[in-house]
């Protein structure tokens, strides 16, 4: 395994979740509307998968990680790693913009609580509805993923597609959970937001894994020659 490869997982997640906070919580724009993280989401990844996609796998999420493992498409033993190195690129840039809301002017920014992933809270929908969701959210992406990366696709195409999809994962979740969709994400918004947050944190972890695990074994066997 390259070290290399973790550390671009952890920059690459860095990102992520550095234009989200950015786009989120800070000036005019607060966690009020999808389009602003959809775009935030899908662009970012895009220009990191171009960035790195020749040094790592360009997964940025935990669940994506795991569900490449279930379609036979990243090898078990680097999964752990990967996943210790999106959580921690994540949290190290939500720990960046928790500095900087400590030492902002009042009314500035919003706190990370604000756009923390949620469950039966206002603005969210009911448990079952966001497991549903994201489950099937974290399905529908691991087949692009799993896809988008078969022979026979044009080659250098993957990352516009799957930047495309999260944009448009973002604009159906966001009402419904503030759009988890990468537990890394959902970890660092959790540990530097509130309580709650971090109550109903597992289920931000649970419904992308197990989506993502059943979207890539059914790649698998859609794809399988």
């Amino acid at each position: 395994m390259s070290f290399k490869a973790l550390v671009a997982e952890a920059i690459g997640t860095f990102a992520y979740v550095t234009v989200l906070c950015g786009t989120l919580l800070i000036g005019a724009t607060s966690a009020t509307g999808g389009l602003t993280p959809a775009l935030a989401a899908g662009l970012t990844f895009t220009a990191m998968c171009f960035a790195l996609g020749g040094v790592s796998s360009c997964h940025f999420n935990p669940a994506v990680t795991l569900g490449l493992v279930a379609a036979g498409r990243f090898e078990t033993r680097l999964a752990v790693p990967y996943v210790l190195a999106q959580v921690l690129g994540a949290c190290i840039a939500a720990a960046g913009y928790w500095l900087i809301i400590s030492a902002s002017p009042d009314g500035s920014t919003a706190p990370l609580a604000a756009a923390a992933n949620r469950f039966d809270a206002p603005g969210t929908f009911p448990f079952a509805v966001v497991m549903a969701a994201e489950s099937v959210a974290a399905a529908l992406l691991l087949l692009l993923f799993v896809g988008a990366t078969s022979s026979g696709v044009p080659a250098g195409f993957a990352p516009i597609g799957l930047g495309f999809l999260i944009a448009a994962l973002h604009l159906v979740l966001w009402p419904i959970s503030h759009a988890a969709l990468n537990p890394a994400r959902a970890t660092a918004f959790a540990i530097f937001g509130d309580v709650q947050a971090l109550l109903q944190l597992w289920v931000f972890w649970v419904a992308p894994i197990i989506g993502a695990v059943a979207g890539g074994l059914f790649a698998r066997w859609i794809h399988e020659e």
